[in-house]
């Protein structure tokens, strides 16, 4: 069993990821809200831990360690796709209200959409100083507005990640992009559906 210090206790499992490691033992990503004895409050714990084969205790593996204050980038290429902007943003603020996660900022690589005023969509109370437009011209070129993105990135240690539009935002999405980056000083993936398309008209 897990133990906590007795002051708190596990009030929801929102996801466990098992890695099973046949020869040595057992790998977990647990994502859990605790919450804390004789009060209103609740905490979010995001913790990779090992339970090594034929022993029920479970322990910190050593070699993963992982900043949960690491921010995050949200590279968007977008090109007339005001709609998911929309919806990205409402999404995000509604993950980042229900985890009290703000270590995260979005940089736009827009090529000249006209279905959205990008700097409106992105003034609100919490993306305000969060968010970075980078205006690009021309064809759209998804590596291209990458490349000019991540120049915006002050910290090597931060953590860059290319964000489909197409998909919805999960509340958890932060702290689950630091801990599969948590071996790399800076990770650039991609969550997509469907094939991905460099250029288009």
């Amino acid at each position: 069993m897990f133990l906590f210090n007795r002051k708190y206790y596990l009030k929801k499992i929102h996801k466990v990821i098992h890695k099973p490691d046949p020869k040595n033992g057992d790998r977990f990503l647990l994502n859990l809200e605790l919450g804390l004895d004789n009060t209103n409050q609740s905490f979010r714990l995001s913790e990779h831990v090992y339970q090594k084969k034929g022993n029920d205790t479970l322990c910190l593996p050593e070699g993963i360690n992982w900043n949960n204050n690491a921010t995050v980038y949200f590279i968007l290429p977008v090109k007339e796709q005001g709609n998911w902007v929309h919806h990205f943003i409402n999404q995000l603020t509604d993950a980042s209200l229900l985890t009290g996660d703000t270590n995260f900022h979005v940089i736009v690589a827009d090529f000249e959409s006209k279905d959205i005023d990008m700097n409106k969509a992105f003034n609100t109370s919490l993306l305000s100083s969060r968010h970075t437009i980078v205006t690009l011209t021309g064809k759209f070129y998804k590596t291209l507005a990458l490349n000019k993105a991540v120049e915006q990135v002050p910290n090597a240690h931060d953590i860059v990640f290319l964000f489909d539009l197409h998909i919805d935002v999960p509340a958890d999405i932060m702290d689950h992009v630091r801990m599969v980056s948590s071996s790399c000083m800076c990770s650039s993936w991609q969550i997509k559906s469907g094939t991905d398309n460099s250029s288009s008209v």
